[in-house]
């Protein structure tokens, strides 16, 4: 737990041992073929420093992983942590060292070419209950280490994005976990070069428009600019004209799929209404953040109120419109709106507000907030790319 904003977004995570049950077709996935593709995701190359994370029950995958990146003659290490550990390190461990500088985290950072995360554990929920201000202490400690890392470029790989088929994501999704299963293999299965060329055509409508109007039936209507110069598309496969571009174009995650796109500061005007949106573990309804000049200025919404205190408490950029994240996978075949984020899902929107820098953006704050829109329509200058949830 040693950097708050590493992984780009708040991950649901789940229990690969679930994963190793079932693929698509129905047999158990070749684990030392997927370890072989992510270590290939993150350019490991000989004398690399090689960290790799998850959970106990993702030992033999990390061995593995080990293993392959070693073949490339890089050095390796593997780190284990938990749900359990997380939420004990809250329930028993003394308030006063919140605020300590993580001094691990910084020579972690300085120490690794490349990490290679395993989402751990199940629970939505995890921190619940914990004081706010606790959690924000811990930001506000943790953001040394968040800028090191994107100073640093470091690779970064993930495995999960969100989407692992445990029971806990099939009962949010109302999806068998079998199917939930099927559909993530298949997902992760996606050809980088066929979502990097569909991606990167759609940066170029941005790139050459200036105004971007999302609209959606729930009264969303929102205008903005964006930065497509930084934008990115993570396609699952790290190139060294990614890792050229910046610590953020730097991470892939699998199931990939997304064209990313940090907005132009003060260029925010209009509202996004989210029609479920869970944080903590309970599910906020029609979430509605009113913008005005690139900045958040009215956040309502039934059961609104543990947000808005993570947001009260929090500083830097918060207040910031952030970027857009557009699904590109058509594999992921999953419901968008059950306040999970499916990032991939071919149409979906997510869009961000405070720190962008793991988006492409500058902008710098302890407090981050994703959230998603199924059906959405997203217009750049007048031309539809996508329509109703649809790409075009």
């Amino acid at each position: 737990m040693y950097i708050n904003v590493l992984l780009r977004r708040l991950l649901f995570p789940a229990l690969l041992v679930a994963l190793l049950n079932t693929n698509a077709f129905g047999q158990a996935p070749d684990r030392r073929a997927v370890a072989r593709n992510l270590v290939r995701a993150g350019m490991v190359k000989q004398h690399d420093k090689v960290l790799i994370t998850g959970s106990v029950r993702d030992a033999q995958l990390m061995e593995d992983i080990a293993i392959e990146a070693m073949k490339l003659g890089a050095e390796t290490l593997i780190s284990v942590t938990s749900d359990r550990i997380a939420r004990r390190s809250y329930d028993e461990v003394p308030a006063m060292y919140d605020t300590l500088t993580p001094a691990l985290g910084l020579a972690i950072v300085n120490t690794f070419d490349v990490q290679i995360a395993v989402d751990v554990g199940e629970s939505e929920g995890l921190l619940a209950g914990v004081p706010q201000s606790r959690r924000t202490a811990r930001a506000k400690a943790g953001e040394p280490v968040n800028k090191l890392f994107f100073e640093r470029n470091v690779r970064f790989v993930n495995l999960g994005n969100g989407l692992y088929p445990t029971a806990t994501l099939s009962r949010r999704l109302g999806v068998p976990q079998a199917r939930l299963a099927n559909v993530f293999w298949r997902a992760a299965a996606a050809s980088p070069a066929e979502l990097r060329g569909k991606g990167e055509t759609m940066r170029s409508i941005f790139a050459s428009g200036k105004q971007v109007t999302l609209t959606h039936p729930n009264g969303t209507n929102l205008t903005f600019s964006v930065d497509a110069s930084r934008g990115f598309v993570s396609d699952g496969m790290l190139t060294a004209d990614k890792v050229k571009q910046g610590a953020a174009a730097a991470n892939t995650w699998l199931p990939a799929g997304e064209l990313i796109l940090p907005a132009k500061p003060g260029t925010a005007s209009g509202k996004v209404v989210i029609d479920r949106h869970l944080y903590d573990g309970k599910v906020i309804r029609k979430l509605t953040l009113t913008y005005n000049e690139g900045r958040l200025v009215s956040m309502t919404g039934e059961g609104v109120e543990g947000l808005k205190a993570a947001y009260d408490a929090a500083g830097g950029g918060k207040d910031q419109f952030g970027y857009i994240d557009i699904g590109l996978n058509p594999e992921t075949r999953l419901p968008v709106g059950t306040g999970r984020l499916v990032w991939t899902a071919s149409g979906s929107v997510a869009i961000g507000l405070g720190d962008n820098r793991g988006f492409g953006g500058t902008n710098v704050s302890d407090f981050g907030l994703s959230s998603q829109l199924g059906g959405a329509t997203i217009k750049v200058d007048g031309k539809i790319v996508v329509d109703s949830g649809a790409l075009k």
